[in-house]
């Protein structure tokens, strides 16, 4: 089985100094812009009165990863939300004493630069105004890591719900696969078993004829086990496999086995179970040459319908002993191949058993016509000719 595809990495992630720049660099434009507009137009020079309001909000450059952790170790969002808050509290106070000393010492240092004069010492007293606003910065930084890891939260349950998605389909894959692999080996040991048994019985009246099937049971068994084992195969592989068993039935049988093939243009290559029509085609001839002497004739055929091919495997015999396939007790072969046709297609097959008015019984099956790789050249949708089954 192949390997599922590696899941995305998560894509979500606290921003870094670049975008935290480019943040804070906004915000505090914006600020400058307010209270420019609020004031009846800028006072002074541009540059230094907005760098004088920037200095207010690049501290926080350097705590947010503080913030963002320190909202992550205590959220907000849990039980203990109360005291959690009351933490957050405590700790945004000296984050925002120490977030009003640096932005005043940025000031100055503009200032000076600038030789403009700049105000009294930065870290005492303390501003109240400037320590307010750093604390606003402070919650407003609180907020932001509590959205972020909302996010980065609902992302991983997602990334976490299709992975379970993806395992879960793996795993139901698995066990189809295992119940498919389980049905096909009943069918292999019940077909052995039935050709022994045929092979022990005409040991005893024809030797040689006895020998010459054992041969060809072999070559079969070569043919029907040898490489790789997949769930589907091509209608061709499996009326070689067919053919095969025939071959052996008509060393039992002699002429009183005729088995006609009719297989229309297009449906060669298009995908079947594997081992499919082998117990088809033993449960017809065992019904088609019922009676001492009869003659039976088998007729395998395929159709396409739309986009759909029509398989039908059906014989001369006396017909089912009830009226309705449900009602009939099918064997080990019929049983099998009916549960691996709905393990592998649910309702997009059908399965069908029925009596034919001039005699015999007619298994027809239904399947979504797909191929192996590239599709065939527009098929001949024509009906295959009917052959004389007198």
């Amino acid at each position: 089985m192949d390997r599922p595809p590696k899941l995305r990495r998560q894509l979500i992630r606290y921003p870094g100094f670049g975008i935290l720049f480019v943040i804070w660099t906004l915000l505090g434009a914006l600020a400058w812009a307010r209270h420019s507009l609020v004031s009846g137009g800028p006072q002074g020079n541009l540059l230094p009165d907005l760098l004088g309001f920037l200095t207010c909000y690049y501290p926080w450059l350097l705590f947010s990863p503080l913030v963002f952790r320190l909202e992550r170790t205590y959220p907000l969002d849990g039980r203990k939300w109360p005291k959690h808050l009351v933490i957050l509290a405590l700790a945004g106070l000296p984050l925002s004493y120490l977030a009003s000393g640096i932005g005043g010492t940025l000031s100055a240092g503009i200032q000076h630069i600038l030789r403009q004069p700049y105000g009294p010492n930065p870290w005492w007293p303390i501003s109240v105004p400037e320590l307010a606003l750093e604390q606003a910065l402070y919650w407003l930084a609180v907020g932001g890591g509590f959205l972020i890891r909302s996010l980065i939260g609902l992302h991983e349950k997602e990334r976490l719900t299709s992975q379970l998605a993806l395992e879960k389909a793996e795993l139901e894959s698995s066990l189809r696969q295992a119940e498919l692999e389980t049905l096909r080996m009943r069918l292999n040991p019940h077909f052995l078993f039935n050709s022994l048994q045929n092979i022990s019985t005409l040991s005893q009246q024809d030797p040689k004829t006895a020998s010459q099937m054992l041969t060809r049971l072999g070559d079969l068994l070569r043919m029907a086990l040898k490489g790789d084992i997949r769930a589907e195969t091509p209608l061709e592989k499996e009326l070689a496999l067919a053919q095969a068993y025939v071959a052996i039935e008509k060393m039992r049988f002699g002429d009183r086995l005729s088995v006609l093939i009719d297989i229309a243009r297009g449906t060669e290559r298009a995908l079947v179970p594997s081992f499919l029509l082998q117990p088809l085609v033993e449960n017809a001839i065992r019904h088609g040459l019922q009676g001492d002497g009869k003659s039976g004739l088998i007729w395998i055929r395929s159709i396409l319908r739309g986009h759909e091919i029509v398989l039908t495997v059906s014989d001369n015999g006396r017909g089912m002993p009830v009226e309705k396939f449900e009602d009939l007790e099918v064997g080990i072969g019929l049983g099998s191949t009916c549960q691996r046709l709905a393990r592998m297609y649910g309702d997009k097959h059908t399965f069908s058993m029925q009596r034919l008015p001039e005699g015999g019984t007619e298994v027809r099956i239904v399947l979504p016509l797909r191929y192996k790789s590239t599709l065939p050249e527009t098929p001949s949708r024509e009906q295959p000719a009917p052959a004389d089954r007198r």
